[in-house]
């Protein structure tokens, strides 16, 4: 009962965390708020494409590397601004549904699938925890976890939902930073509690032996484990001007290009301004590099690392 009422105090903190900081997130990152994906890995690949494409290259690396190349339903358990299910969607040509602890962020989803032109009961969002989504058994033959394990205070019952939610015979992905198997010195643990610092996980980091071992005791079998840090590392070298120069779509007009670059400029500003504490807080971390710092330091050092897990539900 205790561990209960410690996940759902730290659902309740993290939906008002993400709601604070949500509008600028959305407007410096974009509808897709995890790491891109460089094929050469880093240094070598130098931030060869933009930030944006290596985030829509990140999501098709992972459905390749799953063997993943249809579906009939999509869930992405811990959805953020539905970038990746609307993505997915689109790719496979499949019907989705994603589930987020944030009510802003369930509204810029919907928002999005609706200006992608899916309908309401093709592709759309609803507010939940992820530990007790109210949803059946099997609903989905493609279940999704990109980067929001490592947030969940429990990781045992929210990989028994993703096995759970899972259809006979579907696919079960999770993708996230993970700590390195085994002890770690002190040092090295600081450098995880420092990440908990600066995004707000709860510190109970599992490593990817770990993760694969719960999905087992699930009923599901682990088909393949990709060891991405390398493909990753580096991603958060990106500057701030970059985030706030990118544009929407290509071929743009400089007119066109200018009006989006200073609207998004004017009202970042207002929301760092009038936001309060933890965006302050956000802004002045990501400035000052102490984001950057906190990830890289934490990769480089061999702490942590960054992994795609497959895994498949017995049946049909």
């Amino acid at each position: 009962m205790a561990g209960s009422t410690a996940g759902s105090r730290h659902a309740e903190t993290s939906a008002h965390l993400y709601d604070a900081v949500g509008q600028v997130w959305l407007e410096m990152f974009g509808e897709h708020v995890h790491v891109g994906y460089y094929p050469e890995g880093w240094p070598e690949s130098n931030h060869k494409k933009s930030w944006q494409t290596a985030q829509l290259d990140h999501v098709d690396a992972v459905l390749k590397f799953a063997g993943v190349s249809k579906a009939e339903r999509l869930l992405d358990l811990g959805c953020g601004y539905g970038g990746t299910a609307v993505h997915i969607a689109e790719q496979l040509e499949c019907k989705a549904i994603g589930v987020n602890i944030s009510p802003f962020q369930v509204q810029a989803a919907n928002s999005l699938a609706r200006r992608m032109r899916f309908g309401e009961k093709e592709v759309y969002f609803v507010v939940g925890d992820a530990l007790q989504p109210d949803l059946p058994d099997g609903c989905a033959d493609l279940v999704v976890s990109l980067e929001s394990a490592s947030y969940m205070p429990c990781k045992e019952k929210f990989v028994a939902q993703l096995a759970r939610l899972c259809a006979a015979g579907g696919t079960v992905i999770l993708v996230d930073f993970c700590r390195a198997p085994g002890s770690i010195s002190t040092s090295l643990a600081k450098r995880l509690a420092s990440m908990d610092s600066i995004f707000a996980t709860p510190g109970n980091w599992h490593s990817a032996e770990q993760y694969k071992q719960l999905m087992g005791q699930c009923g599901l079998t682990v088909i393949r484990d990709g060891d991405w840090t390398r493909n990753v590392c580096g991603f958060w070298n990106v500057c701030l001007g970059s985030l706030l120069f990118r544009t929407s779509r290509p071929n743009m007009t400089f007119a066109q290009k200018y009006k989006e670059v200073h609207d998004r400029a004017v009202r970042t500003g207002w929301l760092l301004l009038t936001g309060g504490p933890a965006v302050l807080k956000m802004a002045v971390g990501y400035l000052l590099g102490q984001q950057k710092a906190v990830v890289q330091g934490g990769l480089d050092s061999g702490v942590l690392e960054y992994h795609v897990i497959v895994a498949k539900k017995p049946g049909k």
